[in-house]
């Protein structure tokens, strides 16, 4: 409905940005096939996890979660 309302001006911003949205989405699918398994790495480590975060390393995140909310019931 509101689209029906747009001037000529906003239906051309808006194609604008569509162009530009999907100019990007489409870099980045090339950027993501060209990275290679040492770069993904890098890119991992540098997000700043500390090592051993994990309260018990041989659990999955969801079982730590769910270890968490079960330990706050009252």
């Amino acid at each position: 409905m509101l689209r029906q309302m747009e001037s000529p001006k906003q239906k051309e911003s808006r194609a604008e940005y569509l162009a530009r949205w999907e100019a990007v989405e489409v870099f980045k699918a090339h950027e993501l096939a060209a990275m290679t398994d040492e770069r993904a790495r890098q890119i991992i480590r540098s997000l700043g996890a500390p090592e051993g975060w994990r309260e018990r390393p041989d659990w999955s995140g969801l079982v730590e979660q769910q270890a968490i909310f079960h330990k706050k019931r009252p």
